[in-house]
């Protein structure tokens, strides 16, 4: 009874540490949208609100002549508030990832990446023989999202390689930079909530993740996610799933 007693207890400890990194996670996501909207859609707002008040202006003098400027520069950050919009929604939930499938989700998304920041990125794959099913597409895709934040943000790469592929013992998705690395984890206090979510998601599918990775100039970072055979659908599944689409 002390023995059972003492695993309940521990049983429930690491629920409230799982619950509580769920929370984390939920808030730091609720968070980064609040930035980009604040940063990025509200700064864009108010740029076509003053451009379109200020041809508002020079109409109601009857100065003409000056109007397009104002209100093409309104019109050009509208489209972009409009570009940002789809972005965001895309990065919560792509469509194509429902539409079409995993490969063009992420080549969709290395491709948004290197147009965003500028840095060369490589996205490869094979048609897979038998489909992902949908929580193991899910996974990789938010894996493969995390993992070019981090890149963006700390990695002070200039080229990402992105490969998936299925093989006989299941699928892997490898990502490589040639970024700075990163530090010991002594250094670090612990994995970080990217690291740490990249490991939990993978870990809820019976999947391994890896991170092989040296500290320095341009010695870069290699992310290698492996997902068992038990998450690819088999032949007759994939026939009469809705997407044709394996990768």
């Amino acid at each position: 009874m002390v023995l059972n007693i003492r695993e309940r207890r521990l049983a429930d400890a690491k629920l409230k540490e799982l619950t509580q990194r769920v929370f984390d996670a939920q808030e730091e996501e609720r968070g980064r949208v609040a930035r980009e909207l604040h940063d990025g859609i509200s700064q864009l707002l108010v740029g076509v609100r003053y451009a379109l008040d200020n041809a508002r202006r020079r109409l109601s003098r009857g100065d003409f002549d000056h109007v397009d400027d104002p209100l093409n520069k309104g019109i050009s950050h509208l489209g972009t508030a409009i570009t940002e919009v789809r972005r965001i929604s895309r990065d919560l939930r792509p469509g194509v990832l429902d539409d079409l499938g995993l490969g063009p989700a992420l080549k969709a998304l290395t491709d948004d990446f290197a147009a965003r920041t500028g840095i060369e990125t490589r996205f490869s794959t094979v048609v897979f023989r038998n489909r992902l099913d949908a929580d193991a597409k899910i996974a990789l895709y938010r894996i493969a999202q995390e993992a070019l934040t981090n890149i963006e943000r700390h990695a002070e790469a200039t080229e990402v390689t992105m490969d998936l592929r299925g093989h006989a013992r299941g699928a892997t998705m490898r990502i490589t930079d040639n970024g700075r690395g990163l530090p010991p984890v002594q250094d670090r206090g612990g994995p970080g909530i990217g690291l740490r979510n990249m490991q939990e998601r993978i870990e809820q599918l019976d999947g391994t993740l890896r991170i092989l990775s040296s500290r320095g100039t341009q010695s870069g970072t290699v992310i290698e996610v492996l997902l068992p055979l038990s998450h690819l659908l088999p032949p007759g599944d994939a026939a009469n799933a809705t997407s044709k689409r394996v990768s």
